[in-house]
């Protein structure tokens, strides 16, 4: 019993130190900032990955936008350390976390418009931050 207790506080332990790490300089600028983080996790080959980031994230006036509410990091699927709360099915897939605690608040796979996109970052940065 005592062996399993141990085992079992070591994961938790190691659990909370991945976590710790994950974000963790992305985590203390937006908390500066008061901006929510959108993971965009994509994968190579993607097609409705590339067209999002052609059509919304490499856009200016769509980039800047974004830029003011949230802090935006892109992730590549193959071979990231992704948290298992973080698992990907579909792609792209967009997480909005936040920068406190790095819990999701909301997430979202496929393409998307870019008004689409923008209205559903405005919705949830509103709900945050009320």
């Amino acid at each position: 019993m005592k062996k399993f207790f141990y085992v079992f506080l070591s994961l938790c332990i190691s659990t909370l130190y991945l976590k710790a790490d994950f974000l963790e300089i992305e985590r203390q600028k937006a908390i500066n900032n008061k901006q929510l983080i959108l993971l965009s996790i994509d994968k190579e080959g993607c097609p409705y990955c590339l067209k999002m980031q052609t059509e919304i994230f490499n856009v200016s006036k769509y980039s800047q936008y974004i830029s003011k509410k949230y802090l935006h990091v892109t992730m590549r699927q193959e071979g990231s350390l992704l948290p298992k709360a973080y698992h990907v099915k579909y792609f792209p897939t967009n997480f909005i976390v936040s920068p406190q605690d790095l819990h999701i608040i909301d997430e979202f796979a496929g393409y998307m418009n870019p008004e689409s996109f923008i209205e559903l970052l405005d919705e949830v940065y509103a709900q945050e931050f009320k």
